[in-house]
Parts: structure tokens; C-alpha cells; sequence
């Protein structure tokens, strides 16, 4: 049984709603390899065999140097992710423009941005399948910023008491939830690897998650990633992710209250009872000895069998 679209469905997924018939063209052509960020290949791999041992070890020795310095860091891939941010925007700017009748242009404003976009995502998730952290971490957050947005066009269209809008709805709210068990599968390695941005998303994913239980309950996540600042020294986002942990579990389970004395070891025990400052010592011996006042009189010494003694 074919299944049949509403054009409300199609306009707030492909956001392209008078252009629909040129959009699946487009769609059924293959679209070309991602470009950026390109994922490069292990130059172990592709070097020749020496001849000597010493050429060996040198041949060796410059292929570790060549993949240290193709390795990507963390700053390259929150660059990726800026590029990939800004890319979605024009794109944005273009849907507008193809909208309006007073803007002249064409619809390459839109698939240009679009296409840029798709593939730093697809790269990113490269190198997120190859095994690196902080790649899984911002393939993650796209995907779960992508679950958001079906999210609250979901709270628009689910609202209305018409059998259209709310058909659009169910079908909104299951879109987040794909994209929401997307982000969680491509954040489990990292977040299982005790990497602290990814322990920290993966409690935002499972927190944010609408359908079903989860697996793992967010608090163990949020105390993988407040565990793991606190080591680093990052004290403001170990507060963040203990906030999480208060959120999301009991304040008597042992994970609290592990974080809890971590995080105010250097607190006094008790913050509603007044503290006074102790007199130091060399300050009461240097203070003059005063005299006892006329009312009070000095008292006889009693034996112990009850006699004044003179």
C-alpha cells in the first residue's frame, strides 16, 4: 500500500512546499562525495616497502609524522560544525528568498547551502565511525538539534483538534524520535569512553527522549561527565552536569552524594549555623586582669564538713 504524504508534511520536512515536483528531481539524481571535511586515509597504508631496516624505520617514522598531522583536533571539528551552522543559515536565507516574489533568484541559493551542509555532516560522521571522540560528539549534536526542530514544529501541529494537522503531527513527533535514537547510537562510544562532552549530551538526549523508557537512565551519564570535569578541573561544567544529576535521579543516591562531596569538600559542614571566630590566645593573655565590683563579695571557703574556714 503506497503511502501518501500531506503537503503540510512536505513543506515543514523539505521546506521547499511550491517547488516539490524540482526538489524530487533533484533528490533522485545521486548527489555527489562529500568534499569537507575529507576524511584521510591511514598513509601507513599507501607507503612502499624499504629495502633496508633502516629505510624501513625511517619510511615508518615519517608515515607516523604524515597521520599525527592529518589527525584532526577538537578545534578543527567545532570548526567543521560552525561551517556546517553556517551553512544551514544561507540555506535558510535562501528558502526565504525563493518564497518571496520580490527576491530575484534561483533555487541553486538553496541546494548549494543545503549540499555544503550535507556533506561537513557526512564527514563528520566519517571520522566519527573511525573512532574520534570529539567527531561523535558534534555528529551527535547535530543529529539531536535536527530532533529538536521536528520537535517543535510537532508542539505547533499537534495542538490542532483537525485529523490533517494532527497526522502531520504523529508523523513530526516520529521524525524526532528517529533522529533522537540516531544521536544516542552516534554518541554511545564516545560516552562509554568516559568522554565528558558526549556523557554530558547523552544525558540531554535521554532527558529530551519522548518515546519508551531508556536503556541507561540519563542520571549514570550525567555522572560520567560531572566525574570527568571535576578530574579536568572544570568546576563550572562539573556544577552543570551535577545540576542534571539533581534533575534526573534521587538526592540520596550514591552518585549524588559521591559529586555532592566532591564538589563542596572545601563548604562548611553546616551553612545555616553561625560561625563566630575563636579569640586567639595571645589576645587574652595581653588583656588586663579586672577588678572584681563592690556587689560582688568574695565567698568564705567551705570544708568538707561544712565549717567556714577562717
Amino acid at each position: 500500500m503506497r503511502t501518501f504524504h500531506s503537503p503540510v508534511f512536505l513543506l515543514l520536512v523539505f521546506g521547499l512546499g511550491p517547488l516539490l515536483p524540482f526538489a524530487q528531481v533533484i533528490a533522485s539524481t545521486p548527489s555527489p562525495a562529500p568534499t569537507a571535511p575529507a576524511v584521510a586515509s591511514s598513509p601507513a597504508k599507501s607507503a612502499a616497502p624499504a629495502k633496508s631496516s633502516g629505510n624501513r624505520n625511517a619510511k615508518s617514522q615519517q608515515a607516523a609524522a604524515a597521520q599525527a598531522a592529518t589527525t584532526p583536533t577538537a578545534a578543527q571539528f567545532a570548526e567543521w560544525y560552525r561551517q556546517f551552522v553556517e551553512q544551514k543559515g544561507l540555506a535558510a536565507k535562501g528558502e526565504l528568498c525563493i518564497r518571496s516574489r520580490t527576491c530575484i533568484s534561483d533555487e541553486s541559493d538553496y541546494f548549494r547551502h543545503i549540499e555544503a551542509a550535507y556533506n561537513i555532516q557526512k564527514g563528520i560522521e566519517a571520522y566519527a565511525a573511525q573512532g574520534y571522540h570529539d567527531a561523535s560528539y558534534y555528529a551527535g549534536l547535530i543529529a539531536f538539534e535536527e530532533a529538536k526542530r521536528f520537535e517543535r514544529h510537532f508542539q505547533i501541529y499537534g495542538n490542532f483538534k483537525d485529523d490533517e494537522y494532527r497526522r502531520v503531527g504523529a508523523q513530526l513527533l516520529d521524525l524526532s524520535d528517529r533522529e533522537t535514537r540516531r544521536a544516542k547510537a552516534l554518541l554511545y562510544p564516545a560516552a562509554y569512553a568516559s568522554h565528558p562532552e558526549s556523557c554530558m549530551l547523552m544525558g540531554e538526549v535521554i532527558e529530551f527522549e519522548r518515546l519508551g523508557p531508556p536503556d541507561i537512565p540519563a542520571l549514570v551519564f550525567f555522572y560520567c561527565a560531572a566525574r570527568e570535569y571535576y578530574i579536568r578541573g572544570n568546576r563550572n561544567e562539573a556544577f552543570r552536569a551535577y545540576a542534571g544529576m539533581l534533575r534526573t535521579g534521587h538526592p540520596q543516591d550514591p552518585m549524588i552524594v559521591e559529586m555532592h562531596m566532591r564538589l563542596y569538600n572545601k563548604q562548611p559542614p553546616n551553612l545555616w549555623r553561625p560561625i563566630t571566630k575563636p579569640q586567639p590566645q595571645a589576645q587574652a593573655a595581653e588583656a588586663p586582669a579586672t577588678k572584681p565590683s563592690a556587689s560582688v563579695r568574695p565567698t568564705a571557703a567551705v570544708a568538707a564538713d561544712g565549717r567556714a574556714r577562717p
